[in-house]
């Protein structure tokens, strides 16, 4: 049970969990671990629960997360750590070979890249200029308007 305990413990350092899903783990396992003890103990002393078995399951828990269990979180850690860094040196590699092909594909694409821009560049001149005219001609019109009503 303490070695599925840290098991749990080696996923949440691979994967980092949100607080609900820890406790949920949590509950999960005690459930598990209490129905595991009780299908032991019924088919050991016929589900006798005698003070012994409650010591001996609180030795065992104890003996097992003071020697057991330190050594092999350390060695869990260690082993993830390694295989990040790993992960991490594969990825950096295989990317090399990815930016020289970007690069490559640069090349062409920067002349689609401005003849996109003149376009681009174009149709907003032509739209900035159609504006303004617009709005020329209703400044006319409104001076138009004005002068109109003064003179009356």
């Amino acid at each position: 049970m303490g070695a599925l305990f840290d098991l749990i413990r080696i996923s949440r350092k691979i994967i980092k969990h949100a607080n609900f899903l820890v406790q949920a783990e949590d509950l999960i396992y005690w459930i598990i671990c209490a129905l595991v003890g009780f299908y032991m103990l019924y088919i050991n002393n016929y589900a006798a629960i005698r003070p012994f078995v409650f010591i001996g399951i609180l030795l065992g828990a104890l003996l097992y997360f003071a020697s057991f269990s330190i050594i092999f979180m350390k060695i869990a850690t260690a082993v993830i750590h390694y295989v990040r860094a790993l992960i991490k040196h594969l990825i950096r590699f295989l990317g090399i070979p990815a930016k020289w092909l970007i690069r490559l594909i640069k090349i062409p694409l920067k002349y689609f890249y401005t003849k996109y821009d003149q376009v681009h560049n174009y149709k907003k001149r032509k739209l900035r200029k159609l504006s303004r005219k617009w709005y020329y001609i209703k400044s006319e019109a409104r001076t138009d308007f004005k002068v109109m009503k003064n003179r009356k």
